[in-house]
This record gives structure tokens, sequence and C-alpha cells, in this order.
């Protein structure tokens, strides 16, 4: 059952579960290419000029890269950093490296920057936005960041954290768009899918 009707292939330029995750959940049908890119920021690159760069960069990237796919496909591209005190945090390394991000957002508010890009591969046409998000956490116990940081899931999460999974509990409150911490603003890339005619709304009843 879909949520949509779709009018050209979809194809998303990532392999990340949570971005596939709010796909799905609107039952659109896409295929998965990863890009290889170099995700360097520049000397005193904006963190938003950055993740709106990367978004670009990887929708591009996967045009290039992969013949076999569709000729008309729409390319859906994101990229999602952790923003504190002037310095991008990326994922941890270590469990202690975990420890030092965790406790440096501890009590203090964040950005969250996701910067997103929809390309077109026939006319070229292309969009692309960056949405932030605002978080803070709550003051982390000794206990409850050793409990965090021991679960494992604070590896290959920006931040050192995950906001849909045990990672909840650290925050205190949130300021802007929950999905973009997720890892895509989906409520802002829905619509711009169904104004391009991309997609189209599935009358109910008739959904497919």
């Amino acid at each position: 059952m879909s949520h949509f009707l779709q009018h050209k292939p979809l194809c998303l330029a990532s392999s990340s579960p949570r971005r596939q995750m709010l796909l799905k959940n609107y039952g659109l049908q896409f295929e998965c290419r990863s890009p290889k890119i170099d995700e360097t920021p520049r000397k005193n690159e904006a963190a938003k000029n950055f993740v709106k760069r990367m978004a670009t960069e990887k929708a591009r990237a996967v045009q290039r890269g992969f013949s076999e796919l569709p000729e008309n496909v729409i390319i859906l591209a994101g990229d999602t950093i952790v923003f504190f005190d002037n310095m991008i945090l990326g994922k941890p390394e270590t469990a202690e490296h975990a420890r030092s991000m965790l406790r440096q957002l501890s009590g203090q508010t964040h950005q969250v920057y996701s910067g997103f890009s929809i390309l077109d591969t026939i006319s070229g046409d292309e969009i692309t936005e960056v949405v932030c998000t605002e978080v803070r956490f709550q003051k982390l116990r000794h206990d409850l960041l050793e409990w965090y940081v021991n679960s494992g899931e604070t590896f290959g999460k920006a931040g050192a954290y995950s906001i849909q999974g045990l990672g909840t509990i650290l925050v205190e409150s949130i300021s802007g768009s929950y999905n973009n911490v997720v890892g895509f603003p989906i409520e802002c890339i829905i619509p711009l899918l169904t104004a391009n005619g991309w997609i189209s709304f599935a009358e109910i009843g008739k959904r497919s």
C-alpha cells in the first residue's frame, strides 16, 4: 500500500537506515546508492554551507557514478551534522571520544543542520535547502552517560547520540523539526516532491 503515486523513479543517495525509514513510512519506492565524496569541511566554511554543499555533491556524484540508474530518476541526497561551540561534531571513533562529545553537550543547546538536495536528472533542476533544529540536552549524570556509551548506540551517530533510539532520554527539549534530527526533514521534502509533480497524493481507497 502506498500513500503516493510516483511519476518518476526515486534514488536515495544514502545507505542511512534512518533516511530509508522516513521514506518507507510513506510507502515510497526507491533505490539506494552510496556516493563516495570528500566530506572534509573547507577552511572557515559555515556549517549550513557545508551541509548544503555535501547534499549537492552527493546527488551529483550518484548521477555521475551509477550508469545503471534510470535516465529520468529523481535523486534525493542529504547530509546532517551536529554543531556546537563553533565546531562540527562528527561520529565518535572510540568510546572515550563519545564520552567527550556527550560531556560537551551535557546541559547545553546545540544545533543540528541537515542539507538536502533533490535532483531531476532529465531537466537538471535541483532544489537544495538547509534546515536547522536546536536541541537542548539535560544535564547528564555520570551513570546515565556511562550507560548510554556502553549501549553502543553512540557509534555511527553524529554528535554521539540517536534521538530516535535510546538517546531520546538525553534530550530535554527541541526547537524545530524532530525529523531533521533523525536525519531527513521529511515534512519539507514531501511537499517539494508533490509541488514539482514527481509524486502525487493517492486517493483514499485507490492506493496502489
